[in-house]
């Protein structure tokens, strides 16, 4: 099927944006962090998840003012600047960097960003959180992780109901690609862990859901289970729930690009999720389009690690040349 060709471009409009103000070693694990962050996510370029991340954290902020300081102040405030900026901005880095911490410990960008606010409001502070402080510091590494597993760790299973009504994750828009096949893998372990009867699930995830196929499904049955029979139960089960049966939406391929797809650096094939990736050779063509494109736009495939370098460079040949005039300036013995 071929790839709706904006889509595609905008994706990789998203990847010379990123190349173009931030540094290498900020997407370098990117690929790594798709398969860590949540299953919202894992179809975002990572600007669109650093801005949906910001978009979050303005909301969460809001909230926090409006509950805890003053309701009218609260539509004024935003913590961060809006949009992209067109160089290299710290508090951009410290957003990104925000996200990324947070996709590695798997948990929807909201419902952290609210704990992390409720968390700070246990203590008075003169200053309301930045996204870089949202998250666990040295000085309370133990009792943040201690509460948070306390009060999020039950959400996430109603939060993986809404990930059910995620197109990408159903059996007709399936390419095999990592993100997928981890989803399916969870929904099998779900399956061998629930209180229902075989029949009932499988009407639930192969025919009303369709996040498995059936054959994936009875590989659960007991080895002398009739599965025919179960089948039939199954399909019939499905049939008295028809209303809730999620509609076909067959996504275009560009809507299945992984978050990681074409930034060259995080490419492996030596080691997941790379080396099990149908689109790898796909993905190394774009990476490489992407590269020549900020070359042609910045003059470098990274301005950012450019102008660290030139700077360290600059600060190398300043140092250098005090050394060689101090001994020049010292007193000669006689």
């Amino acid at each position: 099927m071929p790839m709706d060709q904006e889509k595609l471009n905008k994706r990789l409009e998203d990847v010379v944006r990123m190349r173009t103000i931030m540094h290498p070693k900020d997407w370098q694990d990117e690929s790594q962090l798709m398969m860590k962050r949540w299953f919202d996510y894992r179809f975002m370029s990572p600007l669109d998840a650093t801005l949906l991340f910001g978009r979050h954290y303005i909301a969460g902020l809001r909230r926090h003012v409006r509950q805890h300081v003053d309701a009218e102040r609260a539509e004024r405030v935003s913590g961060i600047k809006n949009g992209l900026p067109t160089a290299r901005a710290a508090w951009f880095t410290a957003l990104w960097r925000a996200r990324a911490r947070t996709d590695a410990i798997f948990v929807p960008y909201d419902l952290l960003i609210d704990f992390a606010f409720d968390f700070s409001s246990r203590r008075k502070r003169f200053w309301n959180m930045l996204p870089h402080q949202l998250h666990a510091s040295g000085k309370n590494v133990e009792a943040w992780w201690a509460v948070f597993d306390e009060k999020v760790e039950d959400l996430l299973a109603l939060r993986m109901r809404k990930v059910a009504e995620m197109p990408h994750y159903r059996i007709e828009n399936d390419l095999d690609l990592p993100p997928q096949r981890h989803f399916r893998s969870l929904m099998l372990s779900e399956m061998r862990h629930e209180n229902r009867m075989l029949d009932d699930q499988i009407a639930d995830r192969v025919f009303v859901k369709r996040h498995l196929t059936l054959s994936q499904a009875l590989s659960l049955a007991p080895p002398d289970a009739n599965c025919a029979d179960l089948e039939h139960r199954a399909r019939s089960i499905a049939d008295n729930r028809a209303w809730e049966t999620e509609p076909v939406a067959k996504l275009d391929p560009a809507d299945l690009l992984p978050s990681c797809f074409a930034i060259a650096e995080t490419i492996d094939v030596s080691r997941a999720p790379c080396d099990t990736c149908a689109l790898t050779a796909f993905c190394k063509v774009t990476a490489t389009d992407a590269i020549n494109s900020t070359i042609r736009i910045a003059g470098s495939a990274s301005p950012v690690l450019e102008a660290d370098r030139k700077r360290s460079r600059l600060n190398t040949q300043m140092c250098r040349g005090k050394a060689k005039i101090l001994p020049a300036l010292l007193p000669t013995s006689e």
